[in-house]
Parts: structure tokens; sequence; C-alpha cells
């Protein structure tokens, strides 16, 4: 084996190394071609996010250009929105608004096309039990609102309780425990709900975090909101909303229950009506401390 000699085997990290001029082009020249850091950063934005982790090492341009540029153009590729310029923000945080997309969309599957769809358990079929209306009787046309992807249909309730839940696991949504546990995403809940102009009636919602405890679920974050529709609440939609934020390690899944009732008890479904059901999961200011 070829031995160094003294003068290089004893040479210290910090003389080695040389420090950055982003008037040169180091970093620029691939096959020994120029390419412009403009077209160097349009092609980095298309490569695969873990790959692209890899190119940060490849020299000092490159980590550069990476870090203040390309991880936030190519979030904003993978969200299809802007995104605003932070110089504090570190690239780990647009590292996971690619990975596996979980951000930013309605992590609840409405689908009312059937009256027992998959992804909702039926909790209680009080009176005459749950049914879908398409469209909506005896209110007025859904509000426009993108949460619907175009349908005109509703649950509806009947005279005595009705409830069904659905229950979101976050670790199959592609949310990892280290990202849950440290960024803590902001979780915004919400949901349309109406009654007939000639029946008052009850609409309930709870919404629940859960953590993992060996083999169950715990709970340890919960919002409740129940609304009587009566006189001029009647006959119109309202939404209901909340958000979660710092409330705590372990989130693991969120658990989504609505329902509700006519209060004067008429067969049929008079009762309460819901559409457009929503939890989305959003971006927090960014936590600097995070590595």
């Amino acid at each position: 084996m070829e031995q160094f000699p003294d003068k290089l085997r004893n040479m210290t990290i910090s003389e080695n190394r040389i420090t950055y001029d982003e008037t040169c082009n180091n970093g620029l020249i691939v096959n020994d071609k120029y390419i412009p850091e403009e077209l160097l950063s349009t092609i980095l934005c298309y490569i695969d996010h873990k790959t692209l982790v890899s190119c940060q090492i490849v020299c000092k341009r490159w980590n550069f250009l990476i870090k203040s540029y390309v991880w936030r153009k190519k979030a904003e590729i993978t969200l299809g929105h802007a995104l605003p310029v932070d110089e504090s923000t570190m690239w780990a945080k647009y590292y996971f608004i690619c990975d596996k997309k979980p951000f930013y969309k309605n992590l609840i599957i409405n689908n009312i096309t059937t009256l027992f769809p998959n992804n909702w358990t039926i909790l209680n079929f009080g009176g005459n039990g749950w049914a879908v209306e398409c469209p909506p009787i005896g209110v007025p046309p859904l509000p426009e609102d993108p949460i619907f992807n175009g349908e005109n249909a509703c649950f509806v309730t009947s005279y005595n309780k009705c409830l069904k839940v659905q229950v979101i696991n976050l670790i199959e949504q592609g949310f990892s425990k280290y990202l849950l546990d440290n960024l803590q995403p902001i979780i915004k809940v919400s949901e349309y709900y109406s009654c007939r102009w000639d029946c008052p009636a009850v609409y309930n919602c709870t919404v629940q975090l859960l953590k993992e405890k060996l083999d169950s679920e715990e709970l340890f974050a919960s919002y409740n909101y129940k609304k009587l529709l009566e006189h001029g609440d009647q006959n119109k939609w309202f939404k209901f909303e909340h958000e979660f934020r710092d409330y705590g390690k372990g989130l693991r899944s969120i658990k989504f229950i609505h329902g509700g009732q006519d209060t004067r008890y008429w067969s049929g479904h008079y009762g309460s009506k819901m559409a457009g059901a929503s939890v989305i999961l959003e971006l927090p200011e960014f936590p600097k401390s995070i590595d």
C-alpha cells in the first residue's frame, strides 16, 4: 500500500479546506460542458427527492443551490402551488413535503355514492338509519367548495341517534413517527352540515387524536362540536372548523365521528345532513432546533 508523506498524514482537515467561491465555475462543469446555475437548478428539481439528498454532497456549489433554491422549488412542484421564501427554513421541511406527499390533502375518504362505503363504520343506525341524498333534499344546493370534488350528495340521519366513524392511520398515510413527534403538524378539521326547512335537527361531530400504547390506542386530545338547528338556522349550510396545535408527542391516528337526528321524531330521513368531512395536516412554522 502506498504510504502518504508525513506532511500529508499530519495535515488537519481545516488546513485542507477551500473557501467556497460563488464566482468560480466549480460544480458547473459536467462532461467538460458548462451548465448555467439556472439550468442546473431546474434539472435538479426533477430528481427524486431521496437522490437529491445525496446530490447535496457532490460539491459546495451543488449544496448551496439545492438548499437555497431547489428544495423549495421541488416542494412547490409537489404541492402545485407557491411557498413563501424563507431563508431560515431548513431543507428538511421541503423533504417531508415531497416524501409520499402527505400534507395539504384531505385524509378523509368521503365517497358519498353508497349507503355503506367501506371507509366509514356505522356506530348507530337509529330510526330509519343512515341514507344518502343526491342531490340533498329540503335544503339549498351544496356550497361551492373544492372539498366536494364535484359531488352533489350528502349523508342524512333519521329520528334516532345516527353515528358513524372513520379512523385515519397517519403512518399508513405516509407520515413517519419522527415527523409527527417532532414537527407536530397543524391538524385542520371541518365539515358542512344542514337540516331541512320543515324539521329541526341536531348535528354533532367529535374528532379524537389517538396515540399508540403497546397494542391499544390512547386518547390524548379531543374536540366535540354540537349544534341544534332550528328556526333561522334551518335550510342553511354551515361549516364547523377546528385546529389542533401543540398536542404533544405520540400522535398516530385520528378518529372522525359524526352524526345527528331530527328533533320531531318523524319517520323517514328528516334529520341533520352532512357533507365534505375534512382532515388536513399542514406544516407548522418549522422549528429551527430540528436537525
